[in-house]
């Protein structure tokens, strides 16, 4: 069988951006992560997905960009049981009248 875990709305204050108040203060950004996977024997164990999102943000990014290319490098290494995923970022606060968000998208070549 193929599952689906989905974190919704993580919320987190982090350094990302290029514009100068984005480098001195945190800013609340917002996190969505899905991902599939096949249950053999072992299962994927959503909350070390969401502590490594976490602990991940303890660094600086400087742009969006970043952060994905990060997450999509090192999840597919820390939780190999993963097929695909894909990874939404959002800055929630960083214009008055609307929020701006990117995502990146990752599937497991059939051939690893």
């Amino acid at each position: 069988m193929i599952y689906t875990i989905n974190i919704e709305n993580l919320r987190l204050k982090a350094i990302i951006g290029i514009l100068p108040f984005e480098r001195e203060n945190p800013q609340e950004i917002e996190v969505n992560f899905s991902c599939k996977y096949e249950k053999n024997k072992e299962f994927l164990d959503y909350s070390k997905i969401k502590e490594f999102i976490e602990e991940s943000f303890k660094n600086d990014f400087l742009l969006l960009e970043d952060a994905l290319e990060f997450f999509y490098n090192e999840i597919p290494k820390r939780f190999i049981i993963i097929d695909s995923f894909s990874l939404k970022i959002t800055k929630l606060d960083i214009f008055k009248n609307c929020k701006v968000s990117m995502e990146v998208s990752y599937k497991k070549d059939i051939n690893e």
